[in-house]
């Protein structure tokens, strides 16, 4: 056990981990694809369905017919899933430029930054040098920096203006040295997926917000219908729709009955997606507890500048790194968490720390990260 109470990094060779790398990416994808459309199906077909076979006169018939019904939905999701997956992972470039409003470096911007990616890239043996975007979606003041890709051969380094800002030429050439080695050992691979898979699930979460809204909309088109506009259909709602003797009742008691099934759906839809968010994002985390650590050590050894290293990594640590909304589940491809807080994170901490120890006498005489 080392000092600090923090354990030695376990040493694998490279081609060990790219390979590490590769099978976490493929098992990632298909249990993400089917854990989702298992929780979709869940919160979509099978606890609405269920509920509607209180409605039904022969609920043997019914859940008969209703089995095929889950069986087909469940591998027309399966299939969706497994499509937008491909899609969101081939365009991973795309993806990253349209999230977080990307561009390409102008002729003559940054020579600095050009020069120590390019430089870095040569001495982990890339076989060309990444492509460099500037983040403009960040806040002014954010520090970070990300590297996404799904293989070493085109992987993309985004810098945000903030980082361009403050960053020493050292400094610079300290962060595209741990973003190269993330991307030669293959690091890159799982963040893209996960940062790119999230985009969907987003989607649904957004998008089942407005459920609500639908659903008093169809509760107020069914007062309308039922003939009482008026009357019993005032701001107060539907309730003089529901008096016993009104014959035109119905139609208010049957829309609010939509209006309650869809909130159901809705609500359970939207437990659903972040249930899988959480889980995802977490599971991502985990499998991420030393990757930074090791990227950190490996451009250590493509850099060789400790005071570089440190001090690149404690200035974007105690700055404001948001980037878009700050998504934790984009973690995974930045230098540093995007919390958009200037306190400084745990993991950060712990990679500070770590890289002291890493640097030997040099690193632990620096100041500590608090």
């Amino acid at each position: 056990m080392s000092r600090r109470g923090v354990r030695p990094l376990r040493v694998e060779p490279l081609w060990v981990r790219v390979d590490a790398n590769r099978t976490k990416l493929v098992v990632f994808v298909v249990l993400f694809v089917a854990g989702s459309a298992v929780l979709l199906e869940l919160a979509m077909i099978v606890l609405p369905g269920t509920l509607l076979s209180l409605l039904a006169a022969d609920v043997e018939a019914y859940f008969s017919r209703f089995a095929v019904v889950v069986a087909v939905t469940f591998g027309s999701v399966l299939a969706i899933g497994a499509l937008i997956a491909a899609v969101q992972l081939s365009n991973a470039e795309d993806w990253v430029r349209s999230r977080f409003r990307g561009r390409d470096l102008a002729d003559g911007e940054a020579p600095a930054l050009v020069a120590a990616v390019t430089d870095m890239a040569i001495a982990a043996g890339l076989p060309e040098t990444p492509r460099i975007i500037v983040l403009e979606g960040a806040e002014p003041d954010s520090v970070n920096a990300l590297a996404v890709g799904t293989t070493r051969s085109k992987p993309v380094i985004g810098v945000t203006p903030g980082l361009l800002a403050v960053m020493s030429e050292g400094e610079l050439r300290a962060v595209a040295a741990t973003l190269v080695a993330r991307i030669v050992a293959g690091d890159i691979m799982f963040g893209t997926a996960l940062a790119a898979l999230m985009g969907p699930i987003r989607a649904i979460r957004e998008f089942n917000t407005a459920a609500g809204g639908v659903a008093a909309a169809a509760a107020d088109a069914g007062c309308a219908d039922s003939g009482c506009v008026g009357d019993g259909c005032t701001d107060s709602g539907c309730s003089g729709c529901l008096d016993l003797g009104d014959a035109d009742s119905s139609g208010c008691l049957g829309a609010l009955g939509i209006a309650v099934f869809l909130a159901v759906v809705a609500a359970l839809t939207y437990v659903a997606v972040v249930s899988a968010a959480w889980i995802v994002t977490l599971w991502g985390r985990v499998l991420h507890r030393t990757t930074y650590e090791k990227a950190d050590a490996e451009g250590m050894l493509l850099l060789k500048d400790p005071a570089s290293m440190l001090s690149a990594l404690s200035k974007a640590s105690r700055t404001s790194n948001l980037v878009a909304d700050g998504d934790s589940s984009y973690d995974g491809i930045f230098y540093v968490a995007t919390s958009g807080t200037a306190q400084v994170e745990k993991a950060e901490r712990r990679r500070h720390d770590r890289l002291r120890e890493v640097v030997g006498t040099e690193g632990i005489a620096a100041e500590p990260l608090s």
